[in-house]
């Protein structure tokens, strides 16, 4: 069986999309961007719009086809950043699906029309899963409202992933942000595959609590987990990977860097280095490493009509 290697949680971000969420929070608080990066989180980096700018969507294809090319990753699937994000998320996809996929954003998955949406953008063929971000949508994953959703993700066979936890975000609101509000949906949809990011992003703890029973859910490894330095003890990487894969075992756990190319910034080898440094340090089984780094996505997302090879 060939090693194939995806990335499942990386971003593409374009300057209509940036202007798309800056205007949303410029909406809800007309200065949160401006209070933000006083504060040392800056969001609008002057240079980075001008790369943004300068930058169509076929440039930003053959970048990332060279950034994937010199990781030796084969396929790389797209986070949006808004709902605005999935018409040019649809176009960057299809000049390369053999090595893009998406995953669709609704401004309001409560709604109908959000599932009907959901619905349309899956047929286009670019997407293959859907992101939820409850702090910044406002919502709680347990939410009855989300619950046809839930099932239309089902019947699509498309995964849920869902940031929980701590966000660079201006903006967010964290009574949303506990990862224990899947409990009752998880069971409750069986059929729905739930991926959470970056080990729950500081709620490690209720992550290894949902493993309890849990056949749905997924944990994606994804960026630089930085989220360790807000804990009462700093876990190292390697302590985190240990315990999620002894409460979810290897074939629930995918690999992801979180990576946004921008013209200071290419394709994140240092999360790759880190995360191969540490399975190779647990000893992990060359099966079990295969897995993460790309088997379970290529499974999970259906991808196998995608890739030119099984």
């Amino acid at each position: 069986m060939k090693t194939i290697k995806v990335d499942s949680h990386v971003h593409l971000v374009t300057a209509k999309m940036l202007m798309q969420v800056s205007s949303r929070f410029s909406k809800i608080k007309s200065n949160i961007l401006e209070r933000a990066e006083s504060m040392g989180r800056k969001f609008v980096n002057p240079d980075f719009v001008e790369f943004l700018n300068n930058t169509s969507i076929p440039d930003f294809a053959r970048l990332w086809e060279r950034e994937l090319d010199k990781n030796n990753i084969d396929h790389a699937l797209f986070l949006p950043i808004s709902g605005g994000s999935n018409e040019q998320l649809d176009e960057f996809v299809s000049i390369n699906p053999e090595r893009f996929s998406a995953y669709v954003f609704l401004e309001n998955p409560k709604s109908r029309s959000g599932v009907k949406k959901f619905e349309k953008l899956i047929k286009t063929g670019s997407f293959v899963g859907i992101k939820l971000y409850p702090s910044i949508q406002n919502f709680s994953v347990a939410d009855k409202a989300l619950f046809p959703l839930y099932e239309k993700a089902a019947e699509l066979a498309t995964p849920l992933l869902i940031h929980f936890g701590i966000t660079h975000a201006p903006l967010s609101d964290y009574r949303f942000t506990n990862p224990l509000d899947l409990q009752l949906p998880s069971k409750m949809f069986p059929e729905t595959n739930f991926i959470i990011a970056h080990f729950g992003a500081g709620f490690f703890r209720e992550l290894l609590l949902l493993g309890f029973h849990s056949e749905n859910i997924y944990v994606d490894t994804s960026g630089t987990n930085n989220w360790r330095k807000y804990q009462p003890k700093v876990m190292p990487l390697k302590d985190v990977f240990k315990r999620t894969l002894e409460v979810y075992g290897p074939s629930k756990v995918l690999y992801g860097t979180d990576t946004i190319i921008n013209d200071a910034s290419r394709y994140r080898q240092f999360v790759l280095r880190e995360q191969t440094k540490v399975m190779r340090d647990l000893k992990l089984p060359k099966k079990d490493r295969d897995l993460i780094m790309g088997r379970n996505a290529f499974d999970l997302f259906g991808l196998h009509d995608r890739m030119i090879f099984n």
